[in-house]
């Protein structure tokens, strides 16, 4: 179980920065705060989550720069997929977890999936708008 939680935690700073990269590409990067608050909160969810389980702490993986080219539809597809494994991961972890821990693991995995919906929404918008352009 602590290689899944190890996996949130990564997928969780991947799509973080996929996010980052997305709001710097936007004229208003404000609609990303909460986004960006919830993501920190799962954090430090499974980061105490993985500290109890190992009583170590976590190290940010290198965070993995995306080409400088990437464009808004590339980086909504791939925040799609980071919050649909994140889901997963939520989901398996969540079997194996009871208690507050458990209905936490519950509410990220319910987030994600909303998220991985809208994210995949705006894909969809975004490449009809490229396509229509």
């Amino acid at each position: 179980m602590v290689a899944v939680i190890k996996q949130l935690l990564e997928t969780t700073a991947a799509a973080e920065e996929k996010a980052r990269q997305l709001a710097a590409l936007e004229e208003d990067g404000q609609t990303w705060e909460t986004y960006f608050a919830e993501v920190q909160r799962q954090r430090q969810l499974w980061q105490y989550v993985h500290h109890l389980m190992t009583g170590a702490g976590w190290g940010e993986r290198k965070k993995q720069q995306e080409a400088a080219s990437t464009g808004r539809f590339e980086l909504l597809q791939a925040l799609t997929a980071d919050e649909w494994k994140k889901a997963k991961l939520c989901r398996q972890v969540s079997q194996r977890l009871s208690g507050a821990v458990r209905q936490a693991a519950d509410g990220v995995l319910q987030q994600a999936l909303r998220y991985s919906k809208e994210f995949f929404a705006m894909a969809q918008d975004e490449l009809v708008r490229q396509t229509v352009d």
